[in-house]
């Protein structure tokens, strides 16, 4: 009886030598990565906290330039009681309107059609006795096209011959640079340059040292003046026109990392 109390007693002591010896590895184990299970989880993961620290600016830059290419939308509206004489009349006179454009040096790749419309309407009036009187249906046929003048100093000469030959629409004006790739170019370098400025002052403040670029969006925006409708005024001395400046905008989003 004696002896089998021993033989328990032996085996419980193992068993018990057993357990602190492997408590004390699991803690060797953790000592030696350099703390408890969150950091083990982060670097199983493959995020480590130095690739989380960076700074993250917008930097700004504009180029401004004279525009060298005018867009105006011309056009012919005719009416008539017949449909076939509204169609006739603006026929002919957008064939005369074409051919005076052409005549100024605009090129048929720069002519665009862009709204071809009949509609009709039908005229009425409240008689005197309160009842409605209807007149005969009108149609009403246009003819619009799209222009691209090269020549930015030619758009008044073309606005005037425009009306001269018939055209009775005109709207729409607006500028452009034909090739806006070296201004968007010069606006880019100035904004990486504001960029680092502000990414520098940032990390001066904060007391560390800029790193390498992480990563770079880029947004790019042209603006310029825009003549909402050049039809008023026209007529006698020539129609005045006045490009202005157009800037190309870009703006980055770089994100720096710190050390």
């Amino acid at each position: 009886m004696l002896s089998r109390k021993m033989f328990y007693r032996g085996v419980l002591i193992v068993s018990v030598l057993v357990l602190v010896a492997g408590c004390s590895a699991v803690t060797a184990q953790n000592a030696s990565t350099g703390g408890g299970p969150n950091i083990s989880q982060a670097a199983g993961s493959g995020v480590s906290a130095a690739a989380s620290r960076g700074i993250t600016v917008v930097g700004s830059g504009t180029a401004s330039g004279v525009p060298n290419v005018a867009y105006v939308t011309v056009g012919v509206e005719t009416q008539s009681d017949s449909v076939q004489q509204a169609v006739d009349d603006n026929g002919t006179k957008m064939a005369a309107l074409l051919d005076s454009l052409k005549a100024l040096g605009i090129a048929d790749k720069d002519i665009r059609t862009t709204n071809y419309s009949l509609f009709t309407q039908r005229p009425s009036e409240i008689g005197p006795n309160g009842t409605t009187n209807t007149g005969p249906i009108v149609y009403h046929v246009t003819n619009q096209a799209n222009l691209t003048i090269r020549d930015v100093s030619k758009l008044g000469d073309v606005l005037d011959k425009a009306v001269a030959a018939g055209a009775n629409n005109i709207y729409g004006v607006s500028f452009g640079v034909d090739d806006p790739s070296q201004l968007q170019a010069d606006a880019r370098a100035k904004a990486m340059t504001d960029a680092k400025a502000r990414a520098e002052s940032l990390a001066k403040l904060a007391g560390v040292t800029l790193g390498d670029v992480e990563s770079i969006t880029e947004n790019a925006t042209v603006s310029g003046p825009i003549l909402a409708s050049a039809a008023a005024g026209l007529g006698g001395g020539g129609t005045p026109i006045q490009p202005g400046q157009l800037d190309v905008s870009v703006s980055v989003q770089v994100t720096y990392a710190i050390q």
